[in-house]
């Protein structure tokens, strides 16, 4: 099993399309510890409200639907179709996700308030009324978390360089509009995009180093040209 543990870890960290994601979260890690060091936390949320505008709401909220865990639970299952090893290993990465962002927001962090409930109305320059009013369980952002580990692995998939840039740029703007309609603050879409792609790689290396999937030749098939053997 070592073996194979790292002959997965050589394929994910060699992966082209994976690689050049990794590039743009490193610079964004680094930009994030200086917008930590420069800033008190909330003001990423009221900078960006500033120059929010109404004409964007819209957009805004259709590409933060695409972080929700069931849009993407049905693409990794439309996967399947393609290989099985893609489908299941996005399968296996959402329920990861699902995991990390219980155990965040509803048990370690269950105090954390949301931008709604840490400001006051007068502090927004723009309040969005047509956003969801959410409270509570802010840390870290499970959109973020989710979009980020289904890019990575899609990255991961193609494996080219430009759709690891694209890819990214997509997670990234779909991050931030969680901080745009005031549903987060930019230490939860920080957090949430680091572990989203921890995710990825977790998924990987258990189907793949641990439990050695790819030994079975229906894991490349799409699911519906996998026949059984009658006993």
């Amino acid at each position: 099993m070592a073996m194979e543990i790292k002959e997965t870890f050589q394929k994910i960290f060699g992966n082209r399309g994976l690689k050049s994601f990794l590039v743009g979260m490193m610079v964004f890690a680094v930009a994030g510890i200086v917008v930590f060091l420069t800033t008190k936390h909330g003001d990423v949320v009221l900078f960006i409200n500033r120059y929010s505008r109404e004409a964007w709401d819209p957009i805004a909220t259709f590409l933060t639907d695409l972080g929700l865990g069931t849009f993407v639970a049905g693409l990794m299952a439309l996967l399947l179709f393609w290989k099985v090893r893609y489908g299941l290993t996005g399968l296996i990465n959402l329920g990861l996700v699902g995991i990390f962002t219980n155990l965040g927001k509803k048990v370690i962090f269950s105090n954390r308030p949301r931008p709604f409930n840490y400001f006051y109305y007068d502090d927004f320059h723009r309040f969005l009324y047509h956003a969801e009013l959410n409270y509570h369980y802010s840390f870290p952002s499970g959109h973020t978390m989710t979009i980020f580990s289904a890019m990575s692995l899609i990255a991961f998939f193609v494996g080219k360089r430009s759709a690891g840039i694209f890819f990214f740029f997509a997670a990234l703007i779909i991050g931030f509009t969680r901080i745009y309609l005031l549903q987060h603050f930019f230490l939860d879409v920080y957090v949430g995009a680091i572990v989203g792609v921890f995710c990825t790689i977790l998924a990987v290396l258990l189907l793949n180093g641990v439990l050695r999937l790819q030994r079975f030749s229906w894991f490349d098939q799409p699911i519906y040209k996998i026949r059984f053997k009658r006993q």
